[in-house]
């Protein structure tokens, strides 16, 4: 018996008894073992805690395994790359989806990855509520924003307070009379010391801000899409949802992040006859903010070399780009999965098609049905 993530689905095809072939989820996972002891390296010897969060991106990326594998790059005798008889298909297109006449909220908007899928979901056309605690945070949002023209308001607020929570969505219906999507962003990492020293309620308040929080928001969310049949919600996974976090001690964060993957599995089950209401999990990778690209600059002038880190991280965009995927039409098909930005499936009609037949990209455990 085993357990996989919800980047780890069964055996390839007609490979009884075999494991499959690892697949290839995009450019990332090129090099991936020399990336992968550099990474540990770097987070044992250098002590760079939070930044071993990228590594279930990278993982995920190598673990898929699916009918859709591209084959083997030929080689000749000498052991050369030659070129392919069959090329790796172009990706389709993503076609930006137009938000227009739609609201959504998204909380931890004022910072990083929040603050990109803000931004975009105002360019494809939507009115925009940003919340959390960090005021500065918000405002500077809001200053991007408008100097876009773009519909971004903010409204401050603890997450982990249900009257707070009520209050913002309060917010959002009186400004654009209904709430069409919600982004669950607010969270970060905390309590990073081995369990026995660690402070319990610094714990709990990692839990409290990374999970709590889209427990209490997409309730509110909930009950008024569930009367109009009609709603998006994207919740967000993290490192160590799947796999152990190396070089760190994270067990607050790695649990909180693995209870969202579960989460967003168990609600897409409760409200699935509710065809119009979509619910899935964006997992990020590594995206590493301002203030951490900032650390690691200072680190490069004494190493005098380019971290190693830097190929890892992931823009900001990039898990926008992923959001407006999941808020199209063309993944309409797609409920109750975690996506990871490390992957490059859904960009391939064909394969998101196949993918929304299966239990593929959801949380499961497995079983060893040879032995």
């Amino acid at each position: 018996m085993g357990f996989h993530g919800a980047s780890m689905p069964p055996q390839g095809p007609g490979s009884k008894g075999e494991p499959g072939r690892f697949g290839r989820a995009g450019p990332r996972s090129e090099g991936f073992w020399a990336c992968f002891l550099i990474r540990i390296y770097d987070a044992l010897w250098q002590n760079v805690a939070p930044l071993s969060l990228g590594c279930l991106g990278v993982w995920t990326s190598i673990l898929t395994v699916s009918e859709f594998d591209y084959p083997p790059e030929p080689v000749s005798e000498n052991g050369e790359l030659v070129a392919e008889a069959t090329p790796k298909p172009e990706p389709a297109k993503i076609e930006i989806p137009s938000l227009q006449g739609k609201s959504a909220i998204v909380t931890g908007g004022g910072w990083n990855i929040g603050r990109a899928i803000s931004l975009a979901l105002a360019r494809a056309g939507a009115k925009v509520m940003i919340t959390s605690r960090n005021k500065v945070n918000l405002e500077e949002t809001c200053s991007l924003a408008h100097k876009e023209d773009l519909d971004v308001r903010m409204v401050q607020a603890d997450l982990t307070d249900p009257e707070d929570v009520g209050r913002v969505f309060r917010c959002a219906r009186d400004a654009f009379g209904q709430v069409d999507i919600l982004v669950n962003m607010a969270g970060g990492f905390g309590a990073g010391q081995p369990l026995p020293e660690t402070d319990p309620r610094d714990w709990l308040d990692v839990v409290l801000r990374n999970f709590y929080t889209t427990y209490l928001c997409c309730r509110e969310a909930l009950s008024e899409m569930l009367g109009r049949e009609q709603g998006d919600i994207l919740t967000c996974a993290g490192g160590g949802a799947f796999f152990p976090l190396l070089g760190t001690y994270a067990t607050a964060y790695a649990s909180a992040k693995a209870a969202v993957c579960r989460f967003t599995d168990q609600l897409y089950a409760e409200v699935l006859g509710t065809p119009g209401i979509r619910i899935n999990c964006i997992e990020p990778g590594l995206t590493l903010s301002p203030k951490d690209l900032a650390r690691i600059a200072e680190e490069e002038k004494q190493m005098g070399h380019p971290h190693p880190t830097r190929e890892l991280n992931h823009s900001p965009e990039d898990g926008a780009r992923l959001a407006l995927f999941l808020l199209s039409p063309a993944a309409k098909a797609l409920n109750g999965r975690i996506l990871s930005v490390d992957e490059d499936w859904w960009r391939y009609p064909a394969k998101v098609a196949y993918i929304a037949q299966t239990d593929l990209y959801r949380l499961r455990r497995t079983f060893d049905t040879e032995g």
